[in-house]
């Protein structure tokens, strides 16, 4: 019965620091699942290179989109939507995220979004 009690308190331990550590990991990326915005907030798009997209949105966020097709094969002379199965796109992996445009129309799925380096280096506050 001893035997018994000691493994148990041995696993009831383990369970307790997996607890602390996956409260810890979701503390880590609790600051960029909270950098969200919703699909329709987008306002512009520009190519950086063949793979990465420039988004802005509103007046000073500005986020990086990683596709693995080439965009400078996107035509921006013609309506470009961005969507999103869950309509809100958050920072991190792009999963559920797509540009759509061009004659004929083509889908690039998304496979990263990080914030613009000059937006996160940008002081927050007055």
């Amino acid at each position: 019965m001893q035997k018994i009690l000691i493994a148990f308190s041995a696993l009831f331990a383990l369970w307790t620091l997996a607890a602390c550590a996956s409260t810890d990991a979701a503390g880590g990326q609790s600051a960029s699942v909270n950098d969200c915005f919703n699909s329709e907030q987008a306002n512009g798009f520009t190519v950086i290179d063949n793979t990465h997209i420039g988004l802005r949105v509103g007046a000073n966020r500005n986020y990086v989109l990683t596709t693995m097709w080439n965009a400078r094969d996107l035509d921006w002379t013609h309506a470009i939507a961005l969507r999103s199965s869950t309509g809100r796109i958050c920072t991190g992996n792009g999963l559920g995220v797509e540009l759509i445009g061009g004659d004929p129309r083509r889908t690039y799925p998304i496979v990263s979004i990080t914030r613009a380096a000059e937006d996160a280096a940008a002081p927050q506050g007055s």
